[in-house]
């Protein structure tokens, strides 16, 4: 008898068993007492996909803009985010390491409980999860209302009244409503919405980079760019190196997010972790590139904070930083291209 023969004359229930033997996943589950619940529908770009998503480097760097050139300037910028991303890829290593051992549902709440000690375990994935949670909501309300900065940069762009703070945070919860709608569907349907995602995003972030260095009348000199500071703070300069790089890990945020969908993706042991170093390597690169489109784009950063407040449109608004760069070296229309 065949071997395909010898399967088909197996009864449904042990050829249930046998199938589940041979699924690698489930098998390294079992070995922690763990069982298989959640659909795998997340390929491996799938998976890599979502975390750049979550992360969404160059989105980030937009929001906290403002917030880079006046604690530190120009090459504060620059060495925060060489050494912030150094380090935060060594944290994925290091994530990536554990994922590959615990590849399921729960992360750092369920790592936390396997690798401390027994009786503490319980306290210390107690803390992880509230912390991961709060983590999820408040990036989940960065990101929300920072799409609606974006809309209102855009609004003051066309020389509009700003919107009201009750306009912006309504805005922000229907695009959070959005969001809870989009993840009632499948994993694997949301893992093709997150696979054009991520094209779009790189595709934009290659587009707004080269236009950026292609047209801008005029460029900041390597040593400005890499050197150069501005304080705005008013704090001591060294608090100000310190504080700068807050915005790198804000914008290097999200890139472990692979590992909470562990069980939902195929070949999770390997899949996973890679996509975790991956993610945070490319968004690492990603966002070196764009950071310095921008920053080559202003000539002078101290004038370019100092017009940019003193320029006013008729409802007494100013323009966000990142628009006001983008118009440094586009028209109107090229600016609101590009701000979309």
């Amino acid at each position: 008898m065949s071997s395909f023969e010898s399967f088909m004359s197996i009864p449904t229930k042990m050829k249930s068993d046998y199938e589940e033997v041979e699924d690698l996943d489930v098998r390294h589950l079992k070995k922690m007492d763990y069982k298989q619940e959640l659909h795998r529908g997340f390929s491996s770009f799938m998976s890599f996909a979502f975390c750049f998503t979550s992360t969404s480097v160059v989105v980030s760097i937009a929001l906290s803009f403002d917030y880079t050139l006046k604690t530190g300037g120009s090459g504060v910028a620059v060495w925060s985010w060489v050494i912030g991303s150094l380090f935060t890829i060594l944290v994925a290593y290091s994530l990536a390491e554990i994922c590959s051992v615990y590849p399921n549902a729960g992360s750092v709440y369920h790592w936390s409980g396997q690798l401390a000690p027994a009786a503490s375990a319980p306290l210390i994935s107690y803390f992880c999860g509230w912390l991961s949670f709060v983590g999820n909501v408040t990036g989940d309300a960065s990101y929300s209302s920072g799409f609606v900065y974006i809309l209102n940069a855009v609004i003051v762009l066309h020389d509009k009244p700003s919107l009201s703070t009750t306009d912006q945070v309504l805005i922000s919860i229907i695009i959070l409503f959005t969001w809870s709608a989009i993840n009632t569907l499948r994993i694997n349907q949301q893992g093709w919405l997150n696979n054009v995602a991520t094209i779009f995003q790189l595709s934009a972030t290659l587009i707004i980079v080269f236009v950026l260095f292609i047209m801008a009348p005029k460029h900041a000199t390597v040593h400005d760019v890499f050197f150069s500071t501005y304080n705005g703070t008013g704090f001591p300069f060294v608090y100000v190196c310190c504080i700068s790089i807050l915005s790198t890990l804000f914008s290097l945020s999200g890139y472990a997010d692979s590992a909470n969908l562990a069980e939902e993706t195929k070949d999770a042991g390997r899949t996973a972790p890679k996509e975790i170093v991956l993610t945070c390597i490319c968004s690492a690169i990603a966002g070196f590139i764009y950071l310095l489109a921008v920053l080559f784009t202003i000539p002078n950063i101290a004038q370019f904070v100092k017009d940019n407040e003193e320029n006013e449109n008729e409802n007494g608004d100013t323009l966000d930083d990142t628009v006001a760069t983008f118009k440094l070296a586009l028209s109107y229309h090229g600016t609101l291209i590009l701000t979309i």
